[in-house]
């Protein structure tokens, strides 16, 4: 009977170990969202996308799109509003509002969707309240479907220097 409840007590440890799964991936390995990566210029960006991306090479630069009048096409179709965020001529943020009635119903849809597709492990993602958040080395991935569905990658090392930058301004 000890056996059988130590037994007990190992597997529901590992259960939980597993499933609280850290990111151990690099910026380098980070998934694509929209088919960009991080770290690409906004010519490589306009390559990709049916759009003309238009950012300046120094500093912090967003590119924004918005469909609310118009639908997008192509790669873009179901996408409310895109931005672009670069920094010294490097993407190094990629945000994307879908659609409500796109084509998710939960969140837990949307991420295990997205996961799939970028073969990035649903283990990563923490959930609460409504939000979702995988943090990696150098990366974080952002998820919620508070207003619409909406997710961001983002290079956290480029991020901290733009707000510390903003924060001077202030």
């Amino acid at each position: 009977m000890r056996f059988l409840f130590i037994t007990i007590i190992i597997f529901i440890f590992a259960v939980f170990t597993y499933a609280q799964q850290k990111c151990e991936l690099t910026l380098e390995q980070s998934p694509r969202l929209l088919n960009l990566k991080l770290g690409i210029t906004p010519n490589q960006a306009s390559s990709v996308l049916p759009i003309k991306v238009k950012a300046k090479t120094e500093g912090q630069r967003t590119f924004f799109k918005n469909y609310i009048k118009k639908d997008a096409k192509g790669s873009l179709a179901g996408i409310r509003a895109l931005f672009l965020r670069f920094y010294d001529g490097k993407l190094y943020q990629i945000e994307v509002f879908y659609k409500k009635e796109y084509r998710w119903q939960t969140l837990e849809n949307f991420l295990s969707e997205y996961s799939s597709n970028q073969n990035f492990p649903q283990e990563f993602w923490k959930t609460e309240y409504g939000y979702s958040k995988a943090n990696c080395n150098g990366f974080s991935l952002d998820a919620d479907f508070i207003l619409n569905p909406h997710i961001q990658i983002t290079n956290d090392e480029i991020a901290k220097i733009v707000e510390s930058k903003q924060k001077k301004l202030f």
